[in-house]
Parts: structure tokens; sequence; C-alpha cells
């Protein structure tokens, strides 16, 4: 019979809480500039602090909806609305692409960089207390593992 507790998917679940937890709890120490807390003014999602990453990341060169689609792993839909959201809470702005004027371009608004910044520094030390203790060998082999996962779940 199969123990649920030693399956991929029961733990990668429960880790995902964990880590979840422990961000939100390093979040609730902080003094009021958070902005993913619930009571703030400048409220950001998840996902819209995952697609600002993703811009910021890839700033190098130009970034499309299409490009979100595929990075982020979400549908066209669900792009359009979280493009729409993000330019309406002044996170982005579009401008048509050099190449193809009836491509839009996204770029993170100042304020969005400034958030995304405070984000990098949490997420930096974030990262640093969750790899504390774990070899360089031991995290290639979580990566090589967590790979292996997501292309048997495709």
């Amino acid at each position: 019979m199969l123990n649920f507790k030693e399956t991929i998917a029961y733990n990668v679940r429960d880790l995902s809480v964990h880590i979840f937890r422990y961000i939100h709890s390093n979040n609730e120490k902080m003094d009021g500039n958070n902005p993913f807390d619930n009571g703030s003014r400048d409220r950001i999602s998840r996902l819209q602090g995952m697609t600002a990453g993703f811009i910021h990341m890839n700033e190098d060169h130009q970034v499309i909806q299409k490009d979100l689609e595929k990075g982020l792993s979400i549908s066209k839909s669900t792009a359009s609305g979280l493009v729409q959201r993000m330019v309406k809470n002044g996170l982005v702005y579009t401008m048509p692409s050099p190449d193809d004027a009836r491509v839009k371009c996204l770029y993170l608004t100042t304020y969005a960089k400034d958030v995304m910044n405070e984000i990098t520094i949490q997420a930096e030390q974030t990262e640093k207390e969750l790899q504390r203790g774990i070899s360089d060998e031991d995290l290639a082999t979580f990566f090589r593992v967590l790979k292996q996962i997501k292309k048997n779940a495709k």
C-alpha cells in the first residue's frame, strides 16, 4: 500500500507550504514596507511579483506577453488579464515593438523596479537561509532531481 507521506507529490507540496510559511513569517517582521502584505495599499499578488521578476530578469531584451505565457506556464487569457491589471496598478507599461508594431513590449515602471529591488534583497536572504547547511554537491543533486521530476510530469 502506498504511504502518501513518502510520495514526491506530498513532499513537494509540504515543502512548498513550509517555504510559504517561512517567507510569510519573515514578511510579518518587516517594517510595513512589504508589497505582499495583505493590508498594504500597494499590494502585489504573487503572480504579479513573479511576472515583474520575469521581466526584471529579462530586461536586456524585449519581453512580450507570449514570453510571459511560456516563461510562467500560464494561458494566453491569464497573461492578458495579468498584463492589464499590472498596467492599471502602475507596475508595467507597454510600448510597440520596434520590430513589429502589432506586438507590445512590456517594461517595468520605476515603482516596480524599486519593488523588485526590495524583493531581490528578501529573496537572497531567504535563499541563503534555506541553503544553510546544504553542500554545493547536495544542492546540485537536488536541482538535478527536481529537473527530472518536472520532465517526468510533462
